[in-house]
């Protein structure tokens, strides 16, 4: 047990740091097993295997260096394969997707992702074979040839040697190349329209797949943690091992109120953590704290803190801002200086400081020697002789001569560290033995989830799964059948505008022409935005349009018509909002409007008036009355500057509203967006709708829901919903009796409430 001296009792809290958790949350659980009862069946285009096949042969070409042996690779041939390699790694996530949205299954996507790693996995070991049969081919077959040459010979013989030499090294410099591509697609095409369909919890971490010790078997190898991570000791007894190193970690962050849902419970009367809670403490609680690797920043760095305290005292920033980042600033080195005497004390300070100095030199080195050979000639002057005649003794094999300057420069340098050097050097160790941490639990949960899946590619078995229903597919988009699927729901818009009569009569009493003004401001500009949320217009009149949005049988990934409508209804809001502006300078009319959105489940109906195809919808007759406005509510509200612009009452008997399916509710809507509660319902399960409470006018508390919605030219568009009661009133007074059980949904609009979600969500 880590005893601890008194003065480690006083550890600041870290609750006023905007720490984040790193959570996992993936299963295969829900998903079938395939024809072996054993393992998930899966399968991928043979045009995907092909096109990951060329892409992985390129880069291990590369990353061996061996292009002189192959002529037909080429820098620009390798980027044409790493682009294809993109386009059909977007196309079969994006499967995954669409089929998990479709089956309101998130594990298909999960499975969309560890497949597609397996698969790049399996060709990179293939390709690292292959690339040897070939050389070793070329060799033989040079040697048979007339033109038979000694010295080329010898240097294919020698890249061959090199290459099984370097073969873990290729081998992890490939698959971290592949997998960025992976990475790249989920940042890049892909983390939208996650995030609109899935919980947060249910989407992998975007580094997730950028994870070096998946691809060897030996994680603790010297050059990985030199390379990608920091070197650590080896043998059970050393005392900068992982396992020693986790210890002292998790022992001094159990001091802190880290990972304690109720810490305050566990502290004396000074606020100190007592000793026997600090000792006890369950490392696992910490995980997701230490894991989120940003946070070791917000913890520990104090220089970053200090600089940035710096220039926001030269900006002249407000008091808040200072203290803030004052009180940041002393947490961060209270931790660090707590870190510090700790590793001090153990004796890993000089350790971790030679691990960061010598990267600049161990090259020159290794091999022959290990990282971890030049780390002890550092650090301990008793090493250096069997070093020394190590080096000789190569030397007298290859004729390479070692310096020794360069590493009695490094021995300087640590010497010479000052204490602020030290704390750096510890501050970066802290995140890269983290990190190393995270990727190999990562590595072992992507490892097991890989185990479980049998990517199919032999006939028989694929037709025999197929045919009992077991198989899990991810065409490319070429390869589903094209046809025109039946409608199976749709969206009713109706935007209706506000006193068009009144606009039409001022406007002819000054000479001037109503119709060109509804065209150009609210026609027009309207038509030239509802292809990208995939709308249709169903009805256009003097002061009203209808649009419809449908919903096809098995295709999922057009299955967000509520949401699109929702996104559209605001950008109709909004452009004429902006046509107002110019308007208003001109001292003319300005619009205003009323939108209703209805969803229903089933196809719409239609009638023929000779060549005309009618509508028949019950949707089209209950968005007519969420788009309207009563006169008297509206002379009520009139001058009153709200945040919201939606407000719905009852003045009738619930028997009466129960007795009809016709909307008897008194509405104010006047440049409102109303959503039926089917709507409403429909799009929680379109996108992810995330749950916040705002603060709004006389200290009432509003539940918003927001989320992203997708629109077809690929952008995605912000959505908040705000939900509340139907306000029950007197029918002659208007005088409210208090809130029914009812509930009404506006799509908000107004510019403070977006930039509320944007510093909330």
């Amino acid at each position: 047990m880590i005893s601890f001296p008194s003065f480690f009792s006083k550890v600041p809290s870290l609750k006023q740091l905007p720490l984040k958790r790193y959570l996992i949350n993936y299963s295969f659980n829900r998903l079938v097993f395939g024809v072996d009862n054993i393992h998930i069946d899966v399968h991928i285009s043979p045009q995907v295997h092909n096109v990951v096949n060329q892409a992985v042969s390129a880069s291990i070409i590369k990353h061996s260096r061996s292009e002189n042996f192959f002529e037909d690779d080429k820098k620009d041939h390798r980027e044409n394969e790493k682009i294809a390699l993109m386009h059909v790694c977007t196309d079969v996530l994006m499967e995954g997707i669409n089929r998990a949205k479709s089956e309101s299954e998130v594990q298909i996507d999960f499975l969309g992702q560890f497949s597609l790693a397996k698969l790049f996995i399996e060709e990179i070991d293939n390709n690292y074979r292959k690339l040897i049969t070939k050389l070793e081919i070329l060799i033989r077959t040079y040697e048979l040839s007339r033109q038979y040459d000694q010295y080329e010979c010898f240097k294919m013989k020698e890249k061959l040697t090199e290459i099984k030499h370097n073969q873990k090294r290729i081998i992890r410099l490939v698959g971290e190349e592949m997998f960025q591509v992976m990475a790249n697609v989920h940042a890049k095409n892909l983390k939208n329209i996650r995030e609109s369909n899935f919980p947060s919890e249910c989407i992998l971490p975007d580094n997730f797949f950028i994870n070096p010790t998946i691809h060897t078997d030996e994680v603790a190898d010297d050059f990985l943690l030199m390379d990608a991570y920091v070197l650590l000791g080896q043998r059970s007894d050393d005392p900068d091992n992982y396992s020693s190193l986790k210890s002292i970690i998790d022992a001094l962050f159990s001091k802190t109120d880290l990972g304690h849902e109720g810490a305050r419970d566990g502290e004396n009367e000074t606020g100190d953590a007592r000793e026997e809670d600090v000792l006890s403490a369950d490392g696992k609680a910490l995980e997701p704290w230490l894991m989120e690797i940003d946070n070791i920043d917000l913890m520990f760095n104090c220089f970053d803190s200090r600089e940035e305290y710096k220039r926001a005292k030269a900006r002249k920033e407000s008091k808040n801002i200072l203290l803030e980042l004052k009180s940041r600033m002393t947490i961060q080195e209270k931790l660090l200086n707590l870190f510090y005497k700790k590793f001090k004390k153990s004796r890993l300070l000089k350790l971790i400081v030679a691990a960061y100095e010598m990267k600049i030199v161990y090259r020159s080195y290794c091999p022959p020697l290990r990282p971890v050979q030049i780390r002890e000639y550092l650090v301990r002057s008793g090493s250096r002789k069997p070093i020394v005649r190590e080096l000789k003794r190569r030397k007298s094999f290859s004729g390479n001569n070692f310096s020794l300057a360069p590493l009695h420069e490094t021995i300087s340098r640590i010497n010479r560290s000052s204490t602020r050097k030290k704390k750096e050097h510890l501050l970066n160790f802290l995140k890269d033995f983290l990190r190393y941490h995270r990727d190999l639990e990562n590595g072992r949960l992507l490892k097991h989830a890989m185990a479980a899946i049998n990517i199919l590619k032999d006939e028989k078995i694929l037709l025999l799964s197929k045919q009992n229903r077991l198989l899990y597919e991810f065409p490319l988009p070429e390869e589903r059948v094209k046809e025109e699927k039946p409608v199976i729901s749709h969206v009713i818009l109706k935007a209706d505008i506000r006193g068009s009569m009144d606009i039409t009569h001022t406007m002819r009493a000054r000479g001037l022409n109503p119709a060109s003004y509804f065209s150009l401001n609210f026609f027009d500009p309207i038509s030239e935005i509802i292809c990208d949320y995939n709308a249709s217009k169903v009805f256009i009149e003097g002061d009203a349009i209808i649009l419809s949005i449908f919903e096809n049988e098995d295709t999922a990934q057009g299955w967000y018509s509520v949401a699109r409508a929702c996104g559209l209804a605001v950008n109709m809001i909004n452009i004429v909002r902006k046509y107002n502006v110019k308007n208003q300078k001109h001292d003319l009319p300005i619009l205003e409007l009323g939108i209703g959105i209805c969803y229903n489940q089933r196809p719409p109906a239609y009638l023929f008036d000779g060549d005309s195809r009618i509508m028949i919808s019950p949707a089209i007759n209950l968005a007519d009355r969420l788009s309207s406005c009563d006169k008297g509510l509206r002379k009520r509200f009139k001058n009153q500057d709200r945040m919201f612009n939606l407000f719905v009452f009852q003045n009738a008997r619930d028997e009466d509203i129960e007795a009809t399916a016709d909307d008897l509710s008194l509405r104010y809507n006047v440049n409102g967006i109303e959503l039926d509660p089917d709507g409403f319902e429909k799009l929680s399960r379109e996108i992810n709708l995330k749950s916040i409470e705002y603060g709004a006018e006389n200290n009432e508390t509003v539940t918003l829901y927001t989320g992203k919605v997708p629109t077809l030219s690929g952008n995605y568009q912000r959505l908040v919903i705000r939900e509340a009661a139907i306000l029950e009133v007197k029918p002659e007074t208007m005088d409210v009796i208090g809130p029914t059980s009812r509930k009404y949904y506006e799509v908000c609009t107004q510019q403070t409430i977006y930039e509320f979600i944007d510093n909330h969500a």
